[in-house]
């Protein structure tokens, strides 16, 4: 990326006027959902890099001598704040930019960085590692979801998020499923020679085998055109890089401001329903192993399956019915659809989590993740619906970077906490039904309580 005394160079059609952007014809549908599948790829690529640590909870712990709140640190709070930090930059950047070289130079880093978590001889260098995974995940999501809010209508954008969201369930199912058995198949041998490092883990070499192959994966991003941007409140002008970004959050915070009573209720709620989605998904599988003495293999098999499908019905679900509701003219769609969502989820969750019959874990999680599992769709919408085109990726990044931010960080953190002080040890689903019996209910009234902004907030930005 550019250094900081560089100009920033401005974006396509940046000169043209607001108006005459808006004026353009979206790409043509094929166009719009090829790019669409190919973003939400690369997000699979990112969950899978994300999420693949899971499974290894046990090995990673005996080698590293390391207990379940150091490995809630590793998982949450080092990927966390540095996926925040960097977000910051790249969401500014993307504002700016051409977003399919930052997609490209995102994907590049933390395909690396997953490689490097396999180098790592100790604790701290496995830290730093997924420091690098934080980092280079932080530039996708601010720019993709500002490339797909100029591909699409406003009334058919819910169900855009949400296939691009479906790579994220691919991700994690991805992970328990495909590598659950990976993780068993290495684990064969209890080490490997590998060129240059010699002798690894059976947990390391898997950090190769899933790291490796997204460096090449990062060059799809160029096989689509960027489309033009549209719905700016003014044109982007050229600036030092530097002044760039720091006037980007000024006018961002400005902007925030003047719809206080929107972004208040949405960090909050979002924030909350975030925690018990990124929470709850990391330990899934140390609490199956654990409370049903399953191996990864069966893991995976079990619980990659009832992922994949819980939550590709539930975010094509929101994202229809979501749609469906803004063309009847009902721009409160989304927080009327997702706190319904969040008050079912709560007694599902509790139920599920407190289950001491496999069958019945699968059964109930597949209706929490229903539920639960549309919060991507809704969060990025509604953020990007009443955001100027020329704030959508810095808004994506501010929110990663606050709300976004505390709850990837604390989640794991707290329902380790829960399990280890509150409820005796070992009693992971009891901290996650916890979360979910407090989270849940707060956050669908927050989302109650914030129809009306979110209403006014879209039709401000209809009227610009």
């Amino acid at each position: 990326m550019p250094a900081g005394t560089h100009e920033v160079k401005q974006m396509n059609n940046s000169a043209a006027s607001p108006t005459a952007l808006n004026a353009l014809p979206y790409p043509k549908a094929g166009v719009a959902w090829y790019a669409t599948i190919v973003l939400a790829l690369l997000y699979w690529l990112s969950i899978l890099d994300r999420f693949i640590i899971s499974l290894m909870v046990d090995p990673i712990k005996r080698d590293m001598g390391i207990s379940d709140l150091q490995f809630g640190m590793l998982h949450g709070m080092a990927f966390a704040v540095t996926f925040s930090l960097f977000g910051l930059i790249a969401g500014a950047l993307a504002d700016r930019y051409s977003r399919r070289w930052i997609i490209f130079a995102s994907v590049s880093i933390w395909s690396l960085a997953t490689a490097l978590c396999g180098a790592a001889a100790h604790y701290w260098q496995l830290l730093l590692a997924r420091v690098g995974v934080g980092a280079g995940e932080a530039g996708l999501n601010p720019s993709a979801t500002s490339m797909l809010s100029d591909m699409f209508p406003r009334e058919k954008l819910t169900t855009a998020m949400a296939v691009y969201a479906l790579g994220a369930t691919l991700g994690s199912g991805t992970a328990f499923f495909v590598g659950g058995i990976i993780v068993d198949v290495v684990a064969q041998a209890e080490t490997y020679t590998l060129p240059l490092l010699g002798d690894v883990r059976s947990w390391q070499a898997v950090f190769f085998i899933i790291g490796v192959p997204g460096i090449v994966l990062s060059l799809i991003v160029f096989t689509f055109p960027e489309p033009a941007r549209r719905d700016r409140t003014e044109a982007v002008t050229s600036v030092p890089l530097l002044s760039g970004i720091a006037a980007t959050y000024k006018k961002l915070l400005a902007f925030m401001g003047s719809q206080r009573a929107f972004f208040t209720h949405h960090y909050a709620a979002m924030g909350l329903a975030s925690l018990v989605v990124a929470g709850c998904g990391i330990w899934y599988p140390a609490h199956m192993a654990r409370h049903f003495q399953l191996s990864p293999t069966e893991i995976g098999l079990y619980l990659g399956p009832t992922m994949i499908l819980g939550s590709f019905a539930g975010k094509l679900l929101f994202g229809s019915l979501a749609d469906r509701l803004y063309k009847l003219g009902h721009r409160d769609a989304l927080y009327r659809l997702y706190s319904l969502f969040m008050i079912i989820a709560t007694p599902v969750g509790i139920a599920t989590f407190m289950s001491d019959s496999v069958w019945a874990f699968l059964g109930g999680l597949f209706v929490f993740l229903v539920l639960v599992s549309p919060f991507p769709a809704c969060n990025i919408t509604a953020l990007n619906l009443s955001t100027p085109n020329e704030m959508r990726g810095s808004g994506i990044a501010f929110f990663a970077g606050t709300a976004g931010l505390l709850a990837m960080a604390i989640g794991p953190i707290l329902i380790a906490g829960l399990s280890d002080q509150i409820f005796g040890g070992n009693a992971i689903g009891l901290g996650m039904a916890a979360t979910v019996a407090v989270c849940c209910p707060l956050g669908a009234l927050l989302l109650r309580k914030g129809r009306k902004h979110l209403k006014q907030a879209l039709e401000a930005m209809e009227g610009c």
